[in-house]
């Protein structure tokens, strides 16, 4: 496999599968219940619940640098990031790793697809029972059943291809512009490898050590979610937010089998979150735009993460929690993590600042609205605080004259 145009598009899918399996960790971290709950959570128990989401949100931040690395590859091969994914949810078809990509609570069901993601090329003696959870289809060509080997055709691809890397260094995205402190500038074949290698060790670790990373993560949280379910049958960690939830089912928007959202209040709030997530993208591929404004694209990636952390996060939860439909159903809604058409900002500084500035606006001014509502629980009074912060500290930056 020596084919450039090749290496792009398995970079284009690592793309799409590191951003939809953040997505959906963020989704099983968001639905679990961090307070007591009755005999269903114990006093006793919630600190163990708000250790394990503290671990799922660390992998999908993990999750989110990887995504990052493959968009430095991506440019370093003379591509250009890619941003988009599929909608929740695809059946077990729509990759070759013949797995489902899905959102739903955190539980037995989800953990196994979670470790059959990170499963490694090469399991240890102990893990063969993993084997079983995936079922893909045999390998084809550049066929991968598992990321790690979608990994590894990438690498041997760079490694083949004469003069591979023809990107400009000064494209390269580092901790100078974003805050993911491992992330690898790609500017030769060897920093290539060593991008590939950080992605892959933490996501299925190594020949001798399995348990930090990704997959052990995963295997440890399930391990934990059996022995508590057996000592108390009544355990229910997360909420009972439903699968792949929507506000939109139609054609237009790629996903038929979603979860149409249908309580009137729900509705606005995921809608919102589905805003703020669109807006976070954008902004942090502005940061990864080579052509744009230098302090425009390091103050768009520091928002981009305090967003991620300071709003989505918390704006998720929240979801989790308001009813899913009206007349009492016990089911909760979710966020969606729904990407419609949208236009990347453009490398004119002012042109970005301006749209980033209105749209935030816009945004800010619903959550408010949304705050104010009798039905609001307090996340979303936060969330309205920390977007006027973000809209404070957008209009200094643009009042002190940078464009």
């Amino acid at each position: 496999m020596t084919s450039r145009s090749t290496l792009l598009r398995l970079l284009t899918e690592a793309c799409e599968l590191e951003h939809g399996l953040a997505c959906s960790y963020l989704y099983s971290a968001m639905t679990l219940k961090q307070q007591p709950d009755g005999d269903r959570v114990p006093a006793e128990q919630a600190p163990m619940l708000r250790q394990w989401a503290a671990q799922v949100y660390f992998v999908a931040s993990q999750e989110m640098l990887h995504l990052a690395q493959a968009w430095n590859l991506l440019t370093a091969l003379g591509g250009t990031p890619y941003y988009l994914r599929p909608n929740f949810p695809q059946n077990t078809k729509y990759y070759p790793l013949h797995m489902r990509l899905a959102l739903e609570p955190y539980g037995e069901r989800a953990l196994e697809r979670f470790i059959g993601y990170e499963k490694p090329v090469e399991l240890l003696r102990e893990h063969a029972s993993v084997e079983k959870m995936t079922k893909p289809r045999a390998a084809d060509g550049d066929q991968f059943q598992t990321i790690g080997e979608l990994y590894d055709l990438i690498e041997r691809g760079i490694a083949d291809l004469p003069g591979a890397i023809i990107g400009d260094p000064e494209a390269q995205v580092g901790r100078d512009l974003v805050d993911f402190p491992d992330i690898v500038k790609v500017v030769d074949v060897d920093s290539a490898r060593e991008a590939i290698h950080l992605v892959t060790h933490q996501g299925e670790g190594n020949q001798t050590d399995r348990a930090d990373c990704h997959f052990g993560i995963f295997l440890g949280l399930q391990e934990a979610l059996a022995r508590e379910k057996k000592s108390n049958p009544k355990f229910e960690p997360a909420y009972p937010a439903i699968l792949n939830p929507a506000t939109d089912t139609s054609v237009e928007y790629g996903a038929p089998h979603a979860t149409l959202i249908r309580h009137p209040y729900a509705i606005e709030v995921a809608k919102v979150f589905d805003g703020l997530y669109s807006l976070m993208l954008r902004m942090l591929g502005y940061t990864f735009t080579p052509s744009g404004n230098v302090d425009l694209r390091r103050a768009f990636g520091q928002s981009a993460i305090i967003m991620m952390a300071t709003v989505l996060k918390p704006l998720g939860e929240a979801l989790a929690q308001l009813p899913a439909a009206d007349g009492g159903h016990a089911a909760t809604a979710g966020p969606p993590f729904g990407l419609t058409r949208h236009v990347m900002l453009p490398a004119d500084a002012r042109a970005a600042r301006l749209l980033v500035s209105e749209r935030l606006a816009e945004l800010s001014t619903k959550v408010a609205d949304l705050a104010a509502s009798p039905e609001a629980i307090p996340a979303l009074a936060r969330v309205d605080a920390t977007l006027k912060r973000l809209e404070d500290i957008n209009s200094k930056w643009s009042a002190a004259g940078h464009s």
